[in-house]
Formats: structure tokens, C-alpha cells, sequence
């Protein structure tokens, strides 16, 4: 429906079932005209959105997001995404309409990001929290579209997102479980068992004896995760439960610990008692000055080199780790795939430089 209003201008009221939803003053009658006929068009195929809704701030959307996301998500996830849109959206971009915000916005606000010298993976992360939010704007039609997904990520190398992936050798591995025996030897098997498991830390805080399991062979079934500082939730970071199998010397230590306990005890304890907590825990075995500069969480890294040095085939190691998919598990741990031509071309080479130097040292004897 459009009138002529007293001082000549044209308004616009659209209705549906009787209801105004749409409400707007125009100085031209032909642009009256065409916004009538666009929202009458978006009524009919179903993308029509109510302006005055798309008036709320950045901010206020946050707010309702958050609040409704909470229940479904783990608190460490929660205050992830609480932090990244409070500490990385400017004052002006969280006051703007939600409706007004453009993929040129986006980008702009992300490229911010790249010349503090954030981590890309940072970025990544806080673009997918934001996608996340209009995407909830769009399906509850506070908003036509996503703006995010237009906004690519910024060209730019940013600031290395994850440390390299510094595994231990085998030789290592048992030396640093020695190491940790002699200043804590209720706490050392977890630097063991974390290293041929590849459980995250969250997980092995987490597992209960009813956890353990001998068909079709001795394995650990991994189905919740509680990092520190949060609450044990019924899913890992990879989504779905998974088995892992127990190496054959790992057996006797977990039926140590399970014995005389109930199904839903925790496999692993403090030694007083309850939860663990991973700073006491690198504090008990002298972590820092054992480590030689890893973190706790490259034993996970070493359960998966060793698995792939040991021929066993990414697909497995995927489903071990628990990573959502195989190209995630190759670009971790690909340069530590070796293969038949690899290891047949290193022999020959090696044996080459033997004869090289056994050539040497024969000549060298015989000028003397």
C-alpha cells in the first residue's frame, strides 16, 4: 500500500496477514514502488526480513547468541567465543546495526587483526565465531545474509598460529618415564600412557575404570574431556567417542590403577585423591626441566609419529587421534610418513657414504 503523505513524500506499508511488516517513507513514488514490490517478493519466497530488527547493535546480538549457545556448547568453548568478540570487534563495529554490516566491514575488521601481529590461527578462529553469530541472525531473519562468508581470510603470514610439532623419540619417551619415576612414581605412567595413547590431556583427566576395555583387544574408549579449569563434558574435541588401543606395556599400569575401584571412578587421580590438574601434575614429575622445551601436549605428537614410523596407515591414526578428518591428521604429520622409497633411498645412500669413507681410509693407510 502506498500514500502521499501530507508534505509530499511516499509511504510504504507492507502487510502481511493483515499485519503491517514493513513501513517505510520515500521521496520518489518509483523507489516507493519498488521497495514494495522487493519486500512483497521476499515475503513470497520466504528471505524477507523485518528492518526494524536488523536495527539492533553488533553487541546486543552477541549478548542473545551467547546466552542461547551457552547449554549446548563446554564452558571452555563458551568463554572462547565470550573473549574473541569482546577483546577483537572495535566499539564502532559493535555498535553498529546488525543489518549494516557489510563483507567489506569484515574484512577490514580481520585485516585490523593481521597488522597486530595476532596468530592467523587466531583470526580463523574468531572469523568462524563471528559467521557462527550472523548465521544465527540469518536463520532467526534478523538478517538477509551472512556477511562473514564473503570476508575471506587476509593475505599475510601473521604471527606462527601453533607451535611446530616436536615429538619424542621412542628412546626419549622411555627416558623421560624413567626420569619422572625417580621424583614421582604415582604420577610418572601418565607421562607414559599420554605419549603411546595420544589421548589429550582433557581426555586422560577424564576416563573412568568402566572406561577400560580387553574385546577385541586391550583399548581405552574415549568419550568425554574436561581441560582444566572446566567441567567434564560427555564429548571429546573431535566430536563422537573413539577406541584407542593400549600398547601391551601399558596394560599392567591401568589394571594397577583400576583395581579395587568402581566402574565410574576416575582411571586416573591426584595423588590425594580427585581430579587432576595439569599444572600440579608437570610440577610433581619437574616437567620444565625434564621436557627440554616440549609441551605436555607434544606426547600426543609422539603417539602419532610412532604409529606412522610403525607403518600403521594415516586412516587409523586419524581415527585414533580422534581428528575430524585425515587432512588434518597428513598436514600435522606428513614429513614424519616414511615410506618404502624413503627409507630404501636413505640405506643406499648411507651405504655410499660407507664405502666413500672406507675408500678413504684405505687409501690413507696405504700413502702412509
Amino acid at each position: 500500500m502506498i500514500n502521499k503523505t501530507p508534505n509530499g513524500r511516499w509511504r510504504v506499508r507492507v502487510k502481511s496477514g493483515g499485519v503491517v511488516v514493513g513501513d517505510k517513507t520515500f521521496d520518489l513514488k518509483r523507489d516507493a514502488s519498488s521497495w514494495e514490490s522487493e519486500q512483497k517478493g521476499r515475503l513470497g519466497d520466504g528471505s524477507w526480513v523485518d528492518p526494524e530488527r536488523g536495527k539492533r547493535a553488533v553487541s546486543a546480538l552477541i549478548v542473545e547468541w551467547l546466552e542461547l549457545r551457552r547449554p549446548s556448547v563446554s564452558s571452555k568453548t563458551y568463554q572462547t567465543d565470550e573473549y574473541l568478540l569482546r577483546v577483537h570487534s572495535s566499539k564502532k563495529f559493535l555498535a553498529r546495526p546488525i543489518a549494516s554490516i557489510a563483507p567489506s566491514d569484515v574484512s577490514l575488521l580481520l585485516n585490523g587483526m593481521l597488522t597486530k601481529d595476532l596468530a592467523l590461527t587466531s583470526i580463523a578462529r574468531y572469523r568462524a565465531t563471528l559467521s557462527g553469530l550472523f548465521a544465527y541472525a540469518v536463520a532467526n531473519r534478523l538478517v538477509r545474509s551472512n556477511p562473514v562468508i564473503e570476508a575471506k581470510m587476509p593475505n599475510g603470514t601473521g604471527t606462527l598460529g601453533t607451535r611446530e610439532v616436536y615429538p619424542f623419540a621412542l628412546v626419549a619417551l622411555r627416558d623421560l618415564h624413567r626420569t619422572h619415576q625417580e621424583v614421582a612414581p604415582a604420577q610418572a605412567d601418565i607421562t607414559l600412557f599420554l605419549g603411546l595413547t595420544g589421548l589429550r590431556w582433557g581426555e586422560l583427566v577424564s576416563l573412568r575404570v568402566r572406561d577400560l576395555h580387553e574385546l577385541p583387544g586391550p583399548s581405552v574408549r574415549v568419550s568425554r574431556s574436561g581441560p582444566d579449569g572446566h567441567e567434564i563434558r560427555h564429548r571429546t574435541k573431535g566430536g563422537g567417542p573413539r577406541s584407542v588401543p593400549l600398547a601391551s606395556e601399558l596394560v599392567p599400569l591401568v589394571t594397577k590403577r583400576a583395581a579395587g575401584r568402581q566402574p565410574d571412578d576416575l582411571l586416573f587421580t591426584a595423588p590425594e585423591g580427585g581430579r587432576l590438574n595439569g599444572n600440579n601434575w608437570k610440577r610433581a614429575v619437574g616437567w620444565s626441566g625434564t621436557s627440554h622445551g616440549r609441551r605436555v601436549h607434544d606426547l600426543r605428537h609422539t603417539a602419532a609419529t610412532l604409529w606412522l614410523n610403525a607403518g600403521i596407515n594415516a586412516k587409523t591414526v586419524q581415527t585414533w587421534l580422534g581428528h575430524a578428518s585425515m587432512t588434518l591428521t597428513v598436514d600435522l604429520y606428513g614429513h614424519f610418513m616414511g615410506d618404502d622409497a624413503n627409507r630404501a633411498g636413505i640405506d643406499r645412500f648411507n651405504a655410499a657414504l660407507g664405502d666413500a669413507s672406507g675408500t678413504r681410509k684405505t687409501r690413507h693407510k696405504a700413502s702412509s
